[in-house]
């Protein structure tokens, strides 16, 4: 994986940053900015050299047809203010072609054709093998922007040697998505906390007793937020922590349960430990809690935090630095 600062960046280089634009909008506005925010140190450094920015990346989840909720013209107004008006080049929202989560080789070379280099500026999609992810980087050199060099180097630091006890808490709905995290942490971890709905589901699913495994135990809300009893048990083991990895609501934070989250921020952010937290939904929570600043590191990835973790690498981290003339 080479790091943008080693790339050549003249005076009309034309760059291809695949960015993080997956970020809530409402009305026309961006309700939370973190992910479009780690993207300013690559973009203003290209700027810097004179370089002609194409900014892409993907909105929501559109089945290939175009939706103007999900239109990415919504962050011209961030980017205007942030880097200048007619100092790059927007993309529409790539996956409103169908191509781009098929992996199109066509489509890889039409898009490749926009430019001289290509930036991997979006970690929280390098588990995907899309086109933009790991078809455009092999047709162009291709290098990793500040912040995808940053979540490498803190994640590859908390897999390899992590300050003990090592405790992963993962909390959010989807079961199908976190149920391998879980099972892997259990073997890398001195303890996984487990919240959220995917906390009922799990201990319906698995009836083998594991000591590393603290799941909730008690809700409220009609099940919608952890209650007291989890609250507190968690707490007892976040306070000896050394290091905690976090992704994933403790409760429906969509429709305002969020003490629980509340809660577990408090206990992690007084622990004193090294705290890594990831996610969409997690950032969106800490983020109106007005704590997520707080926390030691943040991780624009959700499940490409969880993969990497389990995997030590990405898709989408294996291609950079490969493709012609690198």
């Amino acid at each position: 994986m080479k790091s943008l600062s080693s790339a050549k960046v003249t005076f009309r280089t034309k760059v291809f940053v695949r960015a993080d634009l997956d970020v809530p909008v409402k009305d026309g506005r961006v309700m939370e900015t973190y992910r479009l925010e780690c993207l300013l140190s690559t973009l203003k450094y290209l700027l810097s050299k004179k370089a002609e920015i194409v900014i892409a990346g993907h909105m929501g989840r559109p089945k290939g047809t175009f939706v103007e909720e999900l239109s990415t013209t919504q962050l011209k107004p961030f980017f205007d203010k942030n880097l200048g008006e007619e100092t790059y080049t927007l993309l529409e929202n790539l996956r409103f072609d169908p191509r781009e989560r098929e992996n199109d080789p066509e489509f890889a070379k039409e898009l490749a054709e926009k430019a001289d280099l290509y930036v991997n500026e979006c970690f929280s999609s390098c588990h995907r093998e899309h086109v933009s992810i790991v078809g455009i980087p092999k047709l162009l050199p291709s290098f990793a922007g500040f912040h995808l060099e940053k979540e490498v180097s803190t994640l590859s630091q908390v897999l390899k040697d992590p300050r003990r006890p090592l405790i992963a808490i993962v909390g959010g709905a989807k079961l199908e998505s976190k149920a391998p995290a879980v099972q892997k942490f259990l073997e890398s971890c001195d303890f996984v906390l487990v919240g959220g709905k995917i906390a009922l589901e799990y201990s319906q699913k698995n009836d083998s007793p594991n000591q590393k495994l603290i799941l909730a135990t008690d809700y409220v809300s009609n099940g919608l937020d952890i209650g007291p009893k989890t609250v507190a048990k968690f707490a007892e083991h976040i306070k000896k922590a050394g290091t905690i990895v976090w992704s994933g609501p403790m409760g429906l934070y969509e429709e305002g349960h969020t003490e629980g989250t509340k809660s577990v921020a408090q206990a992690v952010l007084e622990s004193g430990a090294f705290s890594v937290v990831g996610g969409g939904d997690t950032i969106s929570d800490l983020q109106d809690l007005g704590v997520l600043d707080k926390f030691s590191f943040v991780s624009v990835g959700g499940g490409a935090l969880l993969e990497f973790l389990i995997k030590g690498t990405l898709p989408g981290l294996e291609v950079l630095g490969r493709g012609e003339g690198a």
